[in-house]
Formats: C-alpha cells, structure tokens, sequence
C-alpha cells in the first residue's frame, strides 16, 4: 500500500477519533507547536497504557506512523494498523524490518512515534531501548519528546471501553543530532544521552519549566 494513501486512511480516521479522544479524556495539550510542521520527526514518548498511541495522534495535527507490539497486528485490528501506516516490531530483538521500516518512515519526511521505553512501566525514561539512538543515527533528524500523565489511572468499568479520566500530553522542545557518528560506541554513547535528556525533560515538567533546545552530541 502506498504511504499515500495510508496518510488518507489516517486522516479520515483522525475525523472520528481525534475528537473523540479529546473529548474522552478532556484531553489537554501544551506545547503542540513544537512538533515541525514539515519534515522528518520522531516522536519519543513515555508509556503508560495501551491507549497511548491514540491520545498522542489526537494531539499531533500531522500523521504519525507508530512502531507498535507485533501483538496488536492479529485480526481485523492489525488490518486496520496496517492501513493507516502503523507496523509492528518483535520486541526482545533486533528487528531489522522494524528498523527498516522506521528508517523508510522519516526518509519519506515523515513523523515516526516511538516508545523508548520497549513497554508499559512507570513512565520516567529510567531505561530506554537502544532502537530510538540506532534510528537517529541512521536517519538524523529532530527528536521531539512527549510526556503522558493519566493514561496510568485509566481502568475499564464497561469491558472495553477506558474509564474517562483526564489526560495531560506535554511536548517539549526538539532534541537535535548534528554530527552523531558512527559504530557502536556511538550507538551506546548516544542512547545514554538520549536517556539523560529525556530525563531532564520529565524533571523539567515536574519543576513547571520546559527545558530549552539541547544538541545530541555522543562521545567517540
């Protein structure tokens, strides 16, 4: 399927959830201006629940393409991700289809969303995947991060349906990688800096300061 026409699927799909997601969960959003209005873009973000994908779609006004659990990708589920330009990835290995397909994503100018964290936890950026520091090195570009707060309270009194609680998406200033290198060194070198960084940006939430446009510059 052409990205083309997945970018059609997902806007006609964002007329429906986008303000339903924001309706939901009274969804509030600060700093949606940081995101570039053109050009290739990954979205780093902190995860907390399975919903998580949407809510930050709902406040992104471009498309995102989501690396997202191979699990999800069963059924007519998996048929509609796939429409709308989501792909999976197998956690727990290199998965260079994933990658790929990551690196195909901002080569097309695109915004790629990524959990950096691999999988539901507490939402810090304690520890992050050494996925997000490969795909930068490979395809250089702004690194956006995105905080989640609320998504941990949601529960399902109605089966499927997610209790509606309040939702706060932060969007903090670009991460910029000028001159990341190369070989393994630097992939180490730069997932640690992009651990730190995100860091200090879920600290400068915390503080009611946003922190300022910092350079990714990995040691050799």
């Amino acid at each position: 399927m052409s990205r083309q026409r997945s970018y059609r699927a997902y806007r006609a799909a964002g007329l429906v959830v986008k303000p339903l997601m924001r309706f939901w969960f009274r969804m509030r959003v600060e700093g949606a201006e940081n995101v570039p209005s053109d050009g290739p873009v990954i979205l780093a973000a902190n995860h907390r629940s399975n919903i998580d994908p949407v809510l930050v779609a709902s406040a992104i006004r471009r498309p995102v393409s989501f690396m997202a659990k191979s699990e999800l990708f069963v059924g007519p589920l998996g048929w509609v991700m796939r429409l709308i330009d989501q792909f999976p990835v197998r956690r727990g290995s290199m998965d260079r289809e994933a990658l790929r397909q990551s690196s195909e994503v901002v080569s097309a100018r695109g915004i790629l969303g990524l959990f950096p964290e691999g999988s539901r936890g507490a939402g810090n950026f304690t520890a992050i995947h050494p996925g997000l520091a490969y795909i930068v090195l490979r395809e250089p570009c702004p690194v956006v991060p995105v905080a989640i707060f609320g998504t941990e309270r949601l529960r399902r009194p109605l089966g499927w349906l997610p209790m509606a609680t309040p939702v706060r998406i932060v969007v903090g200033r670009s991460i910029t990688s000028p001159d990341p290198g190369v070989g393994k060194a630097a992939r180490t070198a730069a997932s640690n800096a992009l651990r730190e960084l995100l860091r200090e940006f879920m600290a400068g939430i915390d503080r009611g300061s946003e922190p300022g446009l910092r350079s990714l510059e990995p040691n050799p």
